[in-house]
């Protein structure tokens, strides 16, 4: 049986039955960057909707204490935390909290701003999906690079 698509709820993205430092994409070369691709937000939070619909059904049902965010990109106080000086190097984060849910947080700005085909967005925004989820479950930096994320 088909799983539900996902509904936003206050902001959220949240299965209808139901953070760490991502690095930059190895495949994307900045100083290559001529031509920017364009998402909307809408079409962004679009895709981060179709990237979780794509996780299989039983990391859905594990994922109901999260609550998947897209903000336009990480808060100053999340990069100096991280010590990073921009904000372009940091695509999602996973935040575990001591009260639920838990939070992905998904940062609208640095994915656009690193893809220069739309493609390129729709990839990395499943690329950053399946990190942070990779984080809730409680995959390191290191596992989920070996496994391409």
């Amino acid at each position: 049986m088909p799983r539900p698509p996902l509904h936003r709820h206050k902001g959220l993205l949240r299965p209808r039955s139901a953070p760490r430092l991502t690095q930059p994409c190895p495949h994307i070369d900045p100083s290559r960057q001529t031509h920017r691709a364009a998402a909307t937000r809408e079409e962004f939070t679009r895709l981060v909707a179709r990237a979780l619909d794509t996780l299989p059904d039983e990391i859905v049902e594990k994922l109901e204490n999260v609550a998947v965010t897209i903000e336009e990109q990480p808060a100053p106080e999340v990069l100096e935390e991280m010590g990073l000086a921009s904000p372009d190097n940091l695509f999602g984060l996973y935040l575990p909290l001591s009260e639920f849910p838990d939070k992905i947080e998904i940062y609208y700005q640095p994915i656009v701003r690193a893809c220069t085909r739309p493609h390129e967005i729709r990839d990395l925004v499943r690329r950053v999906v399946v990190h942070e989820v990779g984080h809730h479950f409680g995959m390191s930096d290191q596992q989920l690079r070996a496994l391409g994320y």
